[in-house]
């Protein structure tokens, strides 16, 4: 049975639904699989004397004085008291007259929110609280659940929400895994039972994931099933010419490593059944070169190749580099973007659908309806996490089910890599072309943050260009501390560069002022770029030597891994500096130093499954992924062998439930379940 939309929910109106569609809640079904990140401890009140700075705590005492004042700002001070003494203020900075009346000398407040110091004491500001006329018994021991929010829509108006509705696990798939249904552990996590401790927490969130696990898992399996029974025009070898100029011309031979992905994804392509094949490799270990390989096979046999990228300025570099090989061979390479005009974009697409354009390059633009190929053969896919099933489906049925090859720099697990691509197959090239230098990584406290500029200057002065990485455009984030952004950062370098030119890049900006941008850039126009990870994904700029990272404590090893990916990409010594701000962990250290003495991505993948933080029940970061609800790989790596091997026995023994549980987790993709 289909969820209904939050606004079936008394009091849900537009206004409402459009703050739930915020945090991607649009069913009642989305609504009970929004769950807590974390939990207030209400199990037992803290005494006065063991509050401090910083900490949430859950309190009770005595009121012994209210105090008005309008100075520095008008605030109710409300100060308690315990048998012992000790005392804390409840702060307001908003009050009614209504709210006053019912607090007086004598009565006794029990409040829950975090203690800071203030001008008169440790306080409260606007503390959760309940005002009793006498000594209050003993507060019911609970745990309040946290839940992801929004402005305009506090955690606590959504647990109403959710209370309200709560029959909608009834229709949730029902079957039984480690001793409870998906509707308990749910029920568990909204109201939990405190006599069952965390740990009872952690066994219903491990169940939760399990089911969502185990979803991505059946629905994977499905595709898979699906894919075996499609059927597409084999690529015959007869043809070798074209490949056998190719490889004469390109002035360098293939690794080893390229040479065994090529005869994996030719031999894919002269298959009956369409190739759906995932190629990973580090930045620079040649993957363009297989993805060419694949083309002149298309080209070969008189087919298109449609060729996606996920940026316009990647989509026109992956475009010369792609001319610059083919067209000596008689390849035509065309370029389809959101850029061109309207006139160009009509010869392209005119140039696409006579098959003039053997083969066509371009970003979202090739999705379009006005967008016909004549006989598209092959679809290659360039990191192919920032397109979604949908779009590559929408690709895929401008041909007759043509093969496709999907390419990624981003290094994953092996175990997780079989996980989450368990749908295709998979080819690694773990081996860097012969000559490509390693980028020298040196790790930087912020003591020595001048030092650091000074290197900066000297690499310029050489004639290079630089990056530097900031975690985000603004200076703070409230939420998480000070670090430094990009416009802190451009105001601090300006001054101690004098006549560098300064560039700056994020995510905010149009997409013809970041192509503008990182032209520039490329062009040697700009010397320095100043930039989010906008530029993780980026072209190459092979003048650039050096990429300064900060606040590189924040970042995960995989990600710091591709930005150093940046540089390096020329003939000449490059460098990686990660700079810190003090104090750092210890695990932050280690992770910062796997950095300087590790160059593979596989395996600094693998180390950063093992460093990084799950997250604690009750601590206030969120765990789980951007792909998951509640899954979160690293936590629970351990149930990825079982979810495998319950939804194969699923798919035999029980489809309709499968199903279910499909449903239950990606309802969007039940039309989409083939690739």
């Amino acid at each position: 049975m289909p969820s209904e939309s939050v606004a079936t929910i008394p009091g849900v109106g537009p206004k409402l639904s459009g703050l739930l569609e915020r945090l991607n809640i649009r069913t009642k079904l989305d609504l009970i699989l929004h769950l807590p990140f974390r939990y207030q401890d209400r199990t037992r009140t803290s005494p006065l004397r063991d509050v401090h700075s910083g900490a949430e705590h859950y309190v009770q005492g005595q009121i012994i004085d209210i105090d008005i004042v309008e100075r520095p700002r008008p605030s109710v001070y409300v100060t308690i008291s315990d048998e012992e003494g000790h005392r804390l203020n409840m702060r307001l900075l908003h009050y009614s007259r209504r709210q006053m009346s019912q607090l007086s000398e004598g009565m006794w407040l029990r409040l829950w929110g975090t203690v800071r110091l203030g001008r008169k004491g440790l306080e409260m500001v606007h503390p959760e609280y309940r005002a009793f006329k006498y000594e209050p018994d003993p507060p019911p021991p609970e745990y309040v659940p946290v839940y992801p929010a929004t402005h305009g829509l506090s955690s606590a108006r959504i647990r109403g929400l959710i209370q309200r509705s709560k029959g909608e696990t009834s229709f949730l798939p029902d079957y039984k895994h480690f001793g409870s249904t998906l509707d308990e552990s749910i029920r568990f996590l909204h109201e939990p039972d405190p006599s069952k401790g965390i740990a009872g927490l952690k066994s219903a969130e491990e169940r939760i994931a399990f089911d969502e696990l185990l979803a991505f898992n059946l629905l994977k399996q499905r595709r898979h099933l699906q894919q075996e029974k499609l059927q597409t025009l084999p690529l015959s070898t007869a043809r070798t010419a074209l490949a056998d100029e190719f490889l004469s011309s390109l002035g360098f031979v293939l690794t080893s490593a390229q040479k065994r992905v090529v005869d994996e994804v030719l031999d894919d392509l002269g298959q009956t059944n369409p190739m759906l094949r995932l190629v990973q490799g580090d930045v620079g270990s040649g993957k363009t070169v297989v993805a060419a390989l694949a083309i002149v096979r298309a080209a070969e046999n008189d087919v298109q190749t449609a060729f996606m990228a996920p940026t316009e300025l990647l989509a026109e570099q992956h475009h010369e580099t792609l001319s610059e090989w083919l067209t000596p061979l008689g390849i035509q390479v065309g370029l389809l973007t959101g850029r061109l005009s309207a006139p160009s974009r009509r010869t392209r697409q005119k140039a696409v659908a006579s098959g003039e354009d053997s083969v066509v390059v371009g970003t979202h633009a090739l999705f379009q309806k006005s967008t016909q190929f004549k006989s598209l053969g092959l679809a290659i896919i360039d990191e192919q996490h920032r397109f979604g099933v949908h779009q590559r489906m929408l690709l895929r049925d401008k041909g007759r089910m043509p093969h496709q090859l999907i390419m990624t720099a981003t290094p994953i697990p092996r175990t997780l890599a079989m996980y989450l691509y368990s749908d295709m197959d998979i080819s690694k090239i773990d081996e860097m072309p012969p000559g490509r230098q390693e980028v020298e990584t040196t790790v930087h406290s912020s003591n020595q943050r001048d030092a650091v500029i000074s290197g900066v200057e000297r690499e310029l002065r050489k004639g290079h260009q630089a990056y530097w990485v900031c975690p985000s455009i603004d200076e703070r984030d409230p939420t998480d501390g000070d670090f430094h952004g990009t416009m802190d950062v451009i105001k601090e370098l300006g001054p101690k560069l004098p006549g560098v030119e300064i560039g700056h890049l994020h995510g905010r900006m149009a997409g013809d002022e970041k192509t503008r941008v990182m032209t520039d850039f490329r062009a040697g126009i700009v010397q320095l770029l100043v930039a989010t990870t906008v530029v993780e994904v980026g072209i190459d700029v092979p003048n650039a030597t050096l990429m300064v990272i900060d606040d590189s404590d924040r970042f995960g090893l995989a990600q710091l891994h591709q930005l150093r990916g940046r540089v390096g990409r020329g003939t000449q010594k490059s460098h990686c500096a990660l700079l810190y701000d003090t104090p750092i962990s210890e695990t932050s250290r280690q992770r910062l130093n796997a950095l300087k003495t590790c160059s593979d991505g596989f395996e600094l993948a693998e180390l950063d499954l093992q460093f990084r933080g799950a997250g604690e029940v009750f601590g206030t970061k969120q765990s789980g992924t951007e792909n998951f609800r509640v899954a979160d790989l690293a936590l629970h790596r351990h149930l990825l062998d079982e979810a495998r091997i319950v939804a194969r026995s699923l798919m035999e023994e029980n489809p309709e439930l499968a199903s279910e549980i499909i449903d239950t987790w990606t309802p969007s993709e039940s039309d989409y379940a083939a690739v």
